[in-house]
């Protein structure tokens, strides 16, 4: 069972109607499309570029870009810098009749996506060539435990609590017992689902809907984790900014911002700032792995990505 996450960004337009089927819509739209066992689902930023954070977290979901370009513009730039400061490696883009390739490629000649392949604006084509992307482009099987981050939430009638989420690390099952970060609060885990049919078990990679049982709705954010893992949780974070290099000022202790780590985003204010080294107070606690990527923002500002940092 292959289920691999693409990101949409640039010039989308229709692309998310043209390559799958419409599925839960917020901020960020998923569609679906599945062959057999095999399916792929698509994030799209809806809200973006009103807001920044859509764009964030469709990156933290997908596991391959497809950058549409109808035209080499100006908004095309801050997405474009957010790829390449988070690393983004795997991807296409997808070029207009009219854009100059080689102009493109010269953009992001010295950025992560520079091996980025090019595909023609034909959506059966690129369906295909995305079925096709190896199962091992998310990653590498792990089984240490299991790790949900969940970015939907709801109540059904006569089910209860229901998540929508991707199975990052191990394996759940039915009646699994799972904590749910950065709370204390534990879950068990009802009943399955996975590309709309019901399963006992759902492997990594998997994009499940899972009925919970001793948590209500109300007490969940996007950006938990289920788990039964020893995850970090913390109010204070310490980190090591690489530094957005068209930020026009510098950040000083007293300041406000909000921080982005997965799919939470939560305010926060400087307390403490010495060159790259820069200390935040959380108006909440946040659940993290070492390694996770911390992306430090201020909304209002023109530019609104500050810098990246590696917890």
């Amino acid at each position: 069972m292959k289920n691999i996450g693409i990101g949409l960004f640039g010039d989308i337009k229709d692309a998310g109607k043209n390559l799958g089927k419409a599925g839960t819509s917020t901020d960020i739209t998923l569609y679906n499309y599945k062959n057999g066992d095999d399916a792929i689902f698509i994030i799209e930023p809806t809200k973006y570029p009103e807001k920044i954070t859509p764009l964030l977290y469709a990156i933290n979901l997908m596991d391959y870009a497809l950058i549409f370009v109808d035209e080499v513009k100006a908004e095309l730039a801050e997405t474009l810098l957010i790829l390449d400061m988070c690393g983004v490696s795997k991807g296409a883009l997808v070029v207009g009749e009219y854009v100059d390739v080689n102009q493109l490629k010269a953009i992001i000649s010295n950025t992560s996506m520079k091996d980025f392949e090019i595909m023609e604006k034909d959506y059966i084509n690129i369906r295909e060539k995305l079925m096709e992307l190896p199962i091992d482009i998310a990653g590498a099987p792990n089984n240490d435990f299991v790790k949900i981050p969940i970015d939907h939430f709801f109540m059904v009638r006569s089910v209860g609590t229901v998540i929508l989420g991707r199975v990052l690390k191990g394996a759940t099952k039915i009646h699994d017992n799972l904590r749910v970060y950065p709370t204390e609060n534990k879950a068990m885990v009802k009943s399955i689902q996975v590309n709309d049919k019901n399963y006992d078990e759902a492997p990594q990679f998997s994009r499940v809907g899972l009925a919970l049982k001793g948590v209500k709705a109300e007490d969940l954010d996007r950006g938990m984790i289920l788990s039964n893992g020893d995850l970090e949780v913390s109010s204070e974070l310490t980190l090591n900014m690489k530094w957005n290099p068209y930020m026009q000022k510098e950040i000083a202790v007293g300041e406000g911002y909000q921080i982005n780590i997965g799919l939470q985003t939560v305010s926060s204010e400087v307390i403490e700032k010495e060159g790259d080294i820069v200390k935040l107070k959380l108006l909440k606690p946040v659940v993290y792995e070492k390694g996770d990527k911390a992306i430090l923002i201020d909304g209002s500002a023109k530019i609104r990505i500050i810098g990246v940092s590696e917890l």
